[in-house]
């Protein structure tokens, strides 16, 4: 009686294991078959998933180490006044291999990948007037014919230049659909709780600024931001002093790093309160370019310096019905952030516009402005700050 129970047991535990076995034999069939492509990843450990107000935030928690070209270029060769690089740069498609050699050669990309079985997802954007774009990956997830792409970018700093990133993901997928999730990093999904928006308003910046220099030959200038402790952001990176060597036509060598340039940049805190003022000017969004045409004229910039600043400001203003827009005195401008140049320009220039989006028209007195002579040894600066 005893063995007949202990062979009935050991039948049982027999059953169990074998269906423990086949139950493992058909997962291990199943992911087999549908083998992860080599550029897919598990978001679990790139991002944290957070809810604010019934709404999904994907937090960066490291970069996505998998198979994929992401590169940095400037497009400002392709750039001229009757074309919309935009439109033609930027695409969010799968391409055969075919399309993806043509589309690198078109613009100038290093193409990494030479196996023309595979398709290629292809991500690209563009950032007008801003010389710092940064990106990273965190994650590409498929779900069935459809891909995600979880990408954070910013893009910073101001010149003439169009800088860009390419993001390309080979695949053996099928894909119909490609989603581009944005990614937030934590300090902005902190400000999100707080403010709604990924940035502080609280810490307003003077955004922008940049410095020209106009020796009358070339001549060896140190400059120094004497209120430093506010910067947010420089280029090239300010440590004490920025020493560069300046031509007469504005063109300068950074002497730390030998690298060519035409203007200094940086950002920073902002120590002086901007509010609406009794003067200023009311500009319909539509004719910003006209507005800033002649006011900068009249403050003194050239064409090419007004170019620069129309071109970073113009999307700002013109998303807004109205603005108002005064420019900052010079006493609020060096309360903010004062300028020890060596050897001493002849003439300075420094503007700073401060402006805020309007629904409505509002009742002011015109501001009245002074045209500064140009004369000898010239540095010039222009940025801009956001009423809040």
């Amino acid at each position: 009686m005893e063995e007949k129970k202990q062979i009935k047991i050991s039948l049982k535990t027999a059953i169990i294991i074998i269906c423990i076995i086949f139950i493992i034999a058909i997962i291990a069939i199943y992911f087999i078959a549908n083998k992860i492509d080599a550029s897919q990843h598990s978001i679990s450990d790139t991002l944290s998933v957070k809810t604010y107000k019934n709404k999904d935030y994907y937090i960066i928690e490291k970069d996505y180490a998998g198979n994929y070209d992401l590169q940095f270029l400037s497009l400002s060769q392709y750039f001229n006044s009757n074309s919309d690089i935009r439109n033609t740069f930027e695409v969010k498609k799968v391409m055969n291999y075919s399309e993806y050699k043509s589309y690198c050669n078109k613009w100038g990309i290093k193409a990494k990948y030479s196996d023309s079985t595979k398709n290629y997802i292809v991500f690209s954007y563009l950032a007008y007037g801003s010389p710092i774009l940064d990106a990273r990956l965190a994650a590409v997830e498929y779900n069935n014919n459809n891909v995600d792409v979880y990408i954070w970018d910013d893009a910073s700093g101001v010149t003439a230049d169009i800088s860009a990133y390419v993001l390309v993901i080979p695949t053996d997928k099928n894909i119909d659909t490609i989603n581009i999730v944005p990614v937030y990093t934590n300090s902005e999904y902190k400000n999100i709780q707080k403010y709604d928006t990924p940035y502080n308003p609280s810490e307003i910046t003077v955004d922008k600024p940049i410095i020209y220099l106009y020796p009358t030959e070339n001549t060896e200038v140190s400059i120094k931001l004497l209120k430093d402790k506010n910067l947010t952001c420089s280029y090239p990176k300010y440590k004490d002093e920025w020493k560069v060597l300046a031509q007469s036509n504005g063109i300068l060598k950074d002497l730390d790093t030998n690298r060519q340039l035409y203007s200094l940049y940086y950002e920073s805190k902002s120590d002086v309160e901007f509010k609406v003022e009794k003067e200023g000017f009311v500009v319909n969004g539509e004719d910003t370019i006209s507005f800033l045409e002649e006011k900068l004229a009249i403050l003194g910039l050239t064409e090419r310096e007004t170019e620069e600043f129309i071109i970073y400001w113009l999307p700002k203003l013109e998303s807004n019905k109205y603005n108002y827009i005064r420019f900052a005195t010079l006493d609020e401008i060096n309360a903010n952030m004062q300028l020890e140049i060596n050897p001493n320009p002849d003439t300075t220039i420094r503007i700073l516009m401060t402006f805020k989006g309007l629904e409505n028209p509002i009742d002011i007195q015109e501001q009245q402005l002074e045209t500064p002579d140009r004369a000898g040894f010239v540095a010039v600066e222009w940025g801009g700050t956001e009423i809040k």
